[in-house]
C-alpha cells in the first residue's frame, strides 16, 4: 500500500462522511490536490488532535496511505495557522474554491503552492483584498497557461497603445477593439498601468472585470459557492 509521510499541506475544505468520518481536501506542492478521509474524525476524543489541525487554511504536515483516488489519512501535524476573519474570510474561501475548481487532482503544482501561500500572507492583513485577490487569479491563470499579456495585443502583437481600447476574446486574449466591439472594453492606458502591478484607480475595477471575463471560460456556468455566501453576507449586515 503507498504512503507518504510528513507532507506540507494546506487544508482547503472539509465536509462529513458517513457517521463519524470527514473528507479533507489538502493541497500540497509535490502531490497537488487531494482528497483523504479521517476516519473517526467526528465521534469521541480520540481525534482532538485532528480536529482542530483539519481547519481551513491551516498549513499541516500530513501522512496518508492508499492507492485510489480516495486517500487514508493517517496523521495529521500543525505547522501554521491563518486565522481570516471578515471579508478576508470570504475572500480566502473563494481562493480555495478556486482550487477546488480548477486544479486537477494530484497534479504537482508547486509555484501555486508557493502563490496560494502569498495571498493568504497578504489577506491576514485585511487590507486591499481586492488587489490581493487579482494578483492571485492572474498568477494563477500564468501558472495554468491561461495568463494574460498586459503590454501587447494578441492579435497582432503591437504594444498597447494608451490611447486605444482593447477587449477580452476567450480563445484570444486580450485584442485590439474595432468599432463594432462595445462592450468590456479595456482602455490601453489601464491595461499599461496593470502590467507596472499598479492597481490603483480605474485599474482595480478594470482588474477585476478582466479576471471575471478570463476565469469563466475555466470555471464554466457552476455558479461559485463562496460568492454566494458573501452576497448573503452582506445582505444580513
Amino acid at each position: 500500500m503507498n504512503r507518504v509521510d510528513g507532507e506540507a499541506c494546506f487544508v482547503l475544505h472539509i465536509r462529513p462522511y458517513r457517521d463519524t468520518s470527514a473528507l479533507v481536501n489538502f493541497f500540497s506542492p509535490n502531490y497537488g490536490r487531494f482528497t483523504c478521509v479521517a476516519k473517526g474524525l467526528r465521534g469521541g476524543r480520540s481525534r482532538q488532535s485532528w480536529r482542530a489541525n483539519l481547519q481551513a487554511f491551516n498549513l499541516v504536515s500530513v501522512s496518508w496511505q492508499g492507492r485510489s483516488e480516495l486517500k487514508s489519512l493517517v496523521d495529521v501535524q500543525h505547522q501554521a495557522s491563518y486565522s481570516l476573519q471578515g471579508r478576508a474570510l470570504f475572500c480566502g474561501l473563494y481562493v480555495n474554491e478556486l482550487l477546488e475548481r480548477l486544479l486537477h487532482q494530484h497534479d504537482p503544482q508547486a509555484d501555486i503552492f508557493v502563490l496560494y501561500t502569498q495571498c493568504l500572507t497578504r489577506l491576514i492583513g485585511g487590507v486591499k483584498l481586492e488587489e490581493s485577490l487579482r494578483r492571485f487569479e492572474f498568477g494563477l491563470l500564468e501558472k495554468l497557461g491561461y495568463g494574460l499579456n498586459f503590454t501587447h495585443c494578441n492579435r497582432s502583437g503591437k504594444a498597447f497603445n494608451p490611447d486605444r481600447f482593447y477587449f477580452f476574446h476567450p480563445d484570444e486574449g486580450l485584442i485590439l477593439a474595432d468599432e463594432e466591439v462595445a462592450a468590456s472594453q479595456f482602455s490601453g492606458e489601464v491595461l499599461l498601468q496593470l502590467a507596472s502591478g499598479d492597481f490603483s484607480g480605474d485599474a482595480q475595477l478594470a482588474a477585476k472585470r478582466l479576471s471575471r471575463l478570463a476565469l469563466h471560460g475555466l470555471l464554466g456556468s457552476k455558479p461559485l459557492r463562496s460568492r454566494a455566501l458573501f452576497m448573503a453576507a452582506v445582505k444580513v449586515e
